[in-house]
């Protein structure tokens, strides 16, 4: 998914299927409140659905080290 950020471009969003096979756990975890309060993962909840900013989600990733995960 693309939202316009302003003139300059645009910001990816990650759905929350994409980070759970980014992070190789199961969606169910990404939903999981218990796990979004554990890791602090940046997500984004629009209607029912959840988000992340993809270079949000990379500064994430790198923060916390995980050398285990690649973009698909």
């Amino acid at each position: 998914m693309v939202i316009t950020n302003n003139a300059d471009g645009s910001t990816r969003l990650l759905t929350s299927e994409e980070i759970a096979a980014i992070l190789k756990i199961s969606l169910n975890t990404v939903h999981s409140r218990e796990w979004q309060k554990r890791n602090r993962c940046p997500l984004i909840k629009i209607g029912k659905r959840r988000y992340s900013v993809e270079a949000v989600f990379w500064k994430w990733v790198n923060e916390r080290g995980m050398t285990n995960v690649s973009a698909h």
